[in-house]
């Protein structure tokens, strides 16, 4: 007996390469047999029970069920104990929608291409090539060694000249201060060779320096000689090329005979 059970149970397990087919639900507690038409079944399937349906024959079906002794098998269920539920026949949502159509592009029609902009610099990116140019204009005080403080005029200047690289530029610059005495002008300026060194290539933020002929006049009376500027400034981009830029400056001047030096601040423009 023993071993007609085991056979029927293998007789009964699951081929490798069943099909589903579709799913079946147990509406009333139905036998399911090694076959159709069997006397004795191989177990009775309660009320609500999910089988995997294999084939159709007939009044009958071939499912799959979890046997709790044996694990999974397959056998014959009636028809009219479960209810089919097949994949195909599921609702689903058959709707037609219209989708705008897609005007067709011609060659009079060309595709617009936006130029990258870049994530640090912003609208205008910090583009620095060929010829420069930069004036502005603000605030200075004028000191010597031999004065007792500081004096406060109108200061100011003009630089031009090429880009070596989009770090570095080469050109020449003035600087100047002005002021009325007695009725007279007072004034001290520089004319040097310029650089303009950017440390970083995305920032605004700038270093100038110069050397070369300085200058100091009142009355019609000038004297010459060294002239040194050493400044820092900001190009604040409103346009490709066109900068505002606000700067503070400290330049001097000296000879044998007389020395000056004037800290400036203000605000310029600067076109590359």
């Amino acid at each position: 007996m023993r071993a007609l059970v085991f056979v029927t149970a293998v007789l009964c397990a699951v081929p490798a390469a069943a099909q589903e087919i579709g799913k079946a639900t147990v509406t009333t507690n139905a036998p399911i047999y090694i076959q159709p038409g069997a006397q004795v079944p191989l177990r009775v399937a309660k009320v609500g029970t999910a089988l995997k349906v294999l084939q159709e024959e007939g009044e009958w079906l071939e499912v799959e069920f979890n046997d709790p002794q044996f694990g999974r098998r397959v056998g014959w269920v009636q028809k009219k104990l479960v209810q089919i539920v097949r994949p195909e026949l599921q609702p689903l949502d058959l709707s037609v929608r219209d989708t705008p159509a897609q005007p067709a592009r011609t060659e009079q029609q060309p595709v617009a291409v936006q130029p990258p902009l870049s994530a640090t610099t912003g609208l205008h990116p910090q583009v620095r090539e060929g010829f420069w140019f930069s004036a502005g204009l603000g605030y200075g005080t004028f000191g010597c060694e031999e004065c007792l403080g500081r004096e406060d005029g109108l200061s100011g200047g003009i630089s031009l000249g090429g880009g070596v690289s989009d770090r570095v530029l080469l050109g020449v610059g003035t600087t100047g201060y002005a002021k009325s005495v007695a009725g007279e002008t007072f004034s001290v300026g520089t004319l040097d060779a310029r650089i303009r060194f950017y440390p970083a290539r995305t920032s605004g933020f700038f270093i100038n320096g110069g050397i070369g002929l300085g200058s100091m006049s009142f009355a019609g009376e000038s004297e010459f000689g060294v002239g040194l500027m050493l400044g820092l400034g900001w190009d604040i981009r409103v346009g490709r090329n066109v900068s505002l830029t606000p700067f503070w400056n400290g330049f001097a001047m000296s000879n044998s005979n007389v020395d000056g030096n004037v800290g400036q601040i203000g605000l310029g423009f600067t076109v590359h």
